[in-house]
């Protein structure tokens, strides 16, 4: 049996991640080839691998996902990130199983596809202020990150169609997103996925940031617990639908920056790999 131990040393909390041990528990008996991630860029193929074990952050959680969409292998994540949403996600410790992924288009994810406003925090900080400031690499970021985004986009399900000018798009497959425990109507073994959306003010001014404020703080801070169809604030659980985008949008896709137009179809789809996340 082939195993691949992948490391990415950019993610936050990689200097705690002992290969030798982490090979001797979960590789016993493979041939075990080790992998480094040391730039943005590296990537790294699957071809003839049984077991992949990936270290790092959500992002690199997302990259094994989408290079192995494919493939019947095993997947092994151990969170070394510095938010790690995916696993604080999941309920209980030790070896839990993500059977379902949200797919937008072609495009996989374990916890979060979204645009708009703070959504670039995800992608902003770099490794060297991850690895020194941990968490608070993110918080400083988000200053920057408060002001008005313009999305023109059309949602079509099958009960559903709303088409407007939105701050925020969030197609979430969680209960967490963004350091926030908001989504209440998340259960992992279901086929919905949860989609949030604030409607955008008119200008990216200072009053529209005061009339962006109170949206976000309903949504975030006090979450949901039930759907809500509001004036400015969408919430609802759905199984398929259609995003239309007519601009390329950049989404923050399990922290990692996808840029997605055209018709995007939304679903909840068991993947071909058995992935196993690891909580220690």
């Amino acid at each position: 049996m082939n195993c691949l131990l992948v490391i990415n040393t950019l993610s936050g909390n990689a200097s705690k991640v002992r290969e030798e041990k982490l090979i001797e528990k979960y590789a016993e008996g493979c041939a075990v080839t080790v992998k480094y991630i040391r730039d943005r860029e590296d990537t790294y193929t699957v071809d003839g691998v049984d077991r992949l074990i990936v270290c790092g952050g959500d992002g690199t959680l997302n990259h094994a996902l989408n290079i192995c969409r494919d493939k019947e292998l095993d997947i092994y994540y151990l969170p070394f990130g510095t938010f790690n949403e995916t696993a604080k996600g999941m309920q209980g410790s030790g070896v839990c199983s993500l059977a379902k992924m949200g797919r937008i288009k072609n495009v996989d994810f374990a916890y979060v596809a979204a645009a708009g406003s703070f959504t670039d925090i995800g992608q902003s900080p770099s490794a060297k202020l991850k690895r020194r400031f941990k968490i608070f690499a993110y918080f400083s970021k988000v200053l920057a990150s408060y002001k008005v985004h313009r999305i023109p986009a059309k949602i079509e399900c099958d009960t559903f169609s709303l088409q407007d000018t939105y701050t925020l798009v969030m197609f979430s497959n969680a209960k967490r997103c963004f350091g926030f425990r908001f989504n209440r109507l998340h259960r992992d073994n279901s086929d919905d996925l949860q989609l949030l959306l604030i409607k955008a003010p008119k200008k990216d001014n200072l009053w529209g940031r005061i009339c962006m404020f109170f949206p976000f703080f309903r949504a975030f801070f006090m979450g949901f617990g039930k759907e809500h169809r509001g004036k400015r604030i969408t919430f609802v659980s759905i199984k398929n639908a259609t995003l239309t985008l007519a601009n390329e949008t950049p989404f923050c896709v399990d922290g990692e920056l996808k840029r997605l137009v055209g018709e995007l179809p939304v679903s909840k789809q068991a993947h071909k790999a058995r992935i196993f996340l690891i909580k220690e």
